[in-house]
């Protein structure tokens, strides 16, 4: 299971951004279905590009990437 965690600065975008793009939301939802197909743990595949991602930084537990 993946867990998104969005900044507070992204949330207040989003909101504004809802004004002129009432499906920003909807798309979200669909990188985060694009997210956990790419990084499903027993069956990944790549649908999102590699210039796209960019991991941050890890440990034994979690991961965390840059979009």
């Amino acid at each position: 299971m993946i867990e998104f965690l969005y900044h507070d600065g992204i949330q207040k975008e989003i909101a504004a951004l809802e004004r002129r793009f009432r499906t920003i939301r909807d798309g979200l939802s669909v990188f985060e279905r694009l997210c956990e197909v790419q990084f499903n743990p027993i069956n990944p595949r790549q649908v999102i590009a590699p210039a796209k991602f960019h991991r941050i930084t890890q440990n034994d537990i979690w991961t965390l990437w840059k979009v």
